[in-house]
């Protein structure tokens, strides 16, 4: 009898990850053809002064059989009837009182900006709010001062380092795609007063970094009419009066601010259109220099005066290049798709940003000996030293005309940070306004004002290490509340798992302050002490805080389990979020006292604003924190997925 062959069974095929479901460009032109509607209206009970927003979704709305929220979010029922809206709760019910008893809780709802930011748009926030002076000028300064022609070294580390906290900011944000990035993160994690300090810490890198970046385009503007125009002094002496006033950095910060109040759609337009300009330029830049590539100015590789604590040292440096990356979650609440794209257009910025660095570095210490690169205008010096006059020209004035970006993704997303506290509370109604566009147009002209008065008349030689504190704060804050989120404590010990992770940020930054400011051999003791302190902690909330089965530790069996194959998980969670933190902790330890102490001063300003105005006002103090914290949670169930051409794209 022949033998027969046991029939094979197909294997079940793997359910591919979404964000590898279709190729970027099929992505990015059926996002460019969807045109999103903003039907919204608000009906408002006079008797009972209450508001409540509803949504038209017109042909985009929410297709109750598959549960896909295609426009504005509509959130599902719990047993006892709560219904919510996208950033809170609006309203509570009791079906077992009647009409005349039950309860309603109304908190000041305000219209939500639509969602119509695509992945293009997306990527082109995150890369032209990071590419700023770290092309332009700490290219130059690393390979002059610290690792010569290992500078793409210390580009490559700083870029794993930021990678780490990326992919916190990754997972949360299509988790949580709502406006206001950690600030957001913070609430649900930790609470009201820890996000408003976020918040805080926030403000610093957009509003004041802005300033800054206006205010650096300002110095760079006189420069490059001096030396490139050769203008007539009496005008350089307008644009360069003296007492700390840079007339130029008022008016890059005055045109930014009208671009943004004028509408979503121009501010998009012109951020997308410069960003890419500013890539290109950066290309150019690139190619120019390998084409001037000489083997010889690679020899030493590791100058012997540096060595590997100066290319260490370099990647310190390096890092703060890599800062502005996670603006794009800040306007996670306007994102198309925003489970998907808000991830994807992360990492892909992350990827560009690195890689135009690196490329550059190579490029840059090819062409002049590391030794002769200028500190301060490192390609065109560079340019000018090969005889190449026109292309030195051209990058001059290419920083010149592209650096202006940076301020206007400034302008643009400080007031969604201050719509999205605004919207809890915590600040006054006014900064959760928006016009009937979506855009916050009153939050943009208080910003814009404020962001000019810092630009024209304050210096930044004694803020940049505040405000690089501020950063990597909220840097912090992100990574510990991914582990909350995906972590649990036991039963027998509910506050475990915080407890860990509170005495992990104490032994993490006594590590990174002793290695940094103590002298040999107690700097290595102690830094041994408390590392490996460190490390036995993380140990332990890997051994003992067991994953949850729901992200973010609902017990509310709607809440999506936290292994969903629809959303980006970062991996080895607890320790990835850990070792960020460690390198968080550890530029902060390279920053001087000065800005350290003016950044606790900081702190404490905002708690006591907090205590003063948003513990008396916030959503959360009316209806309970859990009860605004459950609806954040479910606000990623239906949010961010959009009908295009009568296909749900997910």
């Amino acid at each position: 009898m022949e033998h027969q062959q046991p029939v094979q069974t197909p294997r079940p095929r793997r359910r591919l990850d979404p964000f590898l479901r279709k190729p970027l460009w099929v992505v990015f032109k059926e996002e460019r053809d969807y045109h999103p509607q903003n039907t919204a209206e608000t009906a408002v009970d006079d008797s009972s002064n209450s508001c409540a927003t509803t949504y038209g979704t017109s042909s985009h709305g929410v297709d109750a059989n598959n549960n896909h929220a295609t426009g504005m979010l509509e959130l599902p029922q719990r047993s006892n009837d709560r219904r919510y809206e996208e950033d809170g709760i609006f309203e509570y019910s009791d079906h077992n009182e009647d009409h005349s008893g039950s309860r309603s809780l109304q908190h000041h709802n305000h219209p939500h900006p639509p969602r119509h930011l695509t992945l293009f748009d997306l990527v082109s926030i995150g890369v032209g709010g990071t590419i700023g002076s770290g092309i332009f000028v700490l290219n130059g300064l690393i390979a002059n001062s610290y690792a010569g022609p290992a500078t793409f070294l210390s580009w490559t580390i700083s870029g794993f380092a930021a990678l780490l906290s990326g992919c916190c900011y990754a997972e949360l944000s299509g988790r949580i795609p709502t406006a206001g990035s950690s600030y957001a993160y913070a609430f649900v994690a930790l609470g009201e007063l820890p996000a408003f300090v976020t918040a805080c810490m926030l403000t610093l890198e957009f509003l004041l970094s802005g300033s800054a970046v206006a205010r650096s385009w300002g110095d760079k503007v006189v420069e490059w009419m001096r030396v490139e125009l050769n203008v007539n002094e009496k005008i350089l002496q307008i644009l360069e009066p003296g007492y700390g006033i840079n007339p130029a950095a008022c008016l890059v910060s005055i045109a930014t601010t009208i671009l943004v109040m004028a509408g979503i759609r121009e501010s998009k337009m012109v951020t997308d259109v410069f960003t890419w300009i500013k890539v290109c330029l950066v290309l150019l830049m690139t190619i120019g220099g390998f084409v001037l590539f000489n083997s010889s100015n690679f020899t030493p590789f590791i100058p012997p005066e540096f060595g590997a604590s100066g290319v260490l040292r370099g990647a310190v440096s390096s890092f703060f290049g890599y800062l502005g990356f996670d603006a794009v979650c800040c306007v996670a609440g306007e994102a198309i798709n925003a489970e998907r794209n808000l991830p994807l257009s992360i990492m892909i910025t992350l990827i560009v940003v690195t890689t135009l660095y690196v490329a550059a570095a190579i490029a840059l210490v090819g062409m002049q000996n590391y030794e002769d690169i200028s500190p301060e205008s490192g390609f065109p010096e560079a340019f000018k030293a090969n005889n190449i006059e026109w292309l030195s020209q051209l990058t001059a004035f290419g920083e010149v005309l592209t650096l202006p970006v940076v301020v206007l993704i400034s302008v643009v997303i400080q007031p969604r940070l201050q719509y999205a506290v605004a919207n809890d509370g915590l600040l006054p109604p006014i900064f959760a306004e928006i016009d009937v566009t979506g855009n916050p147009r009153k939050g943009a002209l208080i910003a814009g004002v404020t962001m000019t008065i810092f630009a024209t008349f304050v210096p930044f030689s004694y803020l940049d290490d505040f405000v690089s504190a501020g950063i990597l704060v909220a840097f912090t804050v992100t990574n510990c509340s991914l582990i909350i989120m995906r972590r649990k404590s036991p039963e027998s010990q509910p506050s475990l798992l915080r407890g860990l992770l509170a005495w992990f940020n104490v032994f993490a930054f006594l590590t990174c302050l002793a290695m940094s400011h103590l002298d040999a051999p107690l700097s290595w003791i102690l830094a041994l002490l408390f590392g490996s302190s460190s490390v036995i902690i993380a140990t332990q909330i890997s051994r003992k805080c067991p994953p949850s089965l729901t992200f973010g530790n609902s017990s509310d069996k709607s809440t999506q389990p936290h292994d969903d194959k629809n959303h980006f998980a970062t991996p080895l969670v607890p320790f990835i979020p850990c070792l960020g933190i460690i390198v968080n902790y550890f530029l902060i330890s390279q920053l001087s006292f000065t800005g350290i102490a003016m950044l606790c001063a900081y702190t404490l300003l905002a708690v006591l604003i907090y205590f003063s105005y948003g513990a008396h006002n916030s959503v959360g103090r009316m209806l309970g924190w859990e009860n605004q914290r459950y609806a954040m949670l479910e606000a990623h169930d239906n949010k961010g997925s959009v009908a295009i051409n009568g296909a749900v794209i997910a």
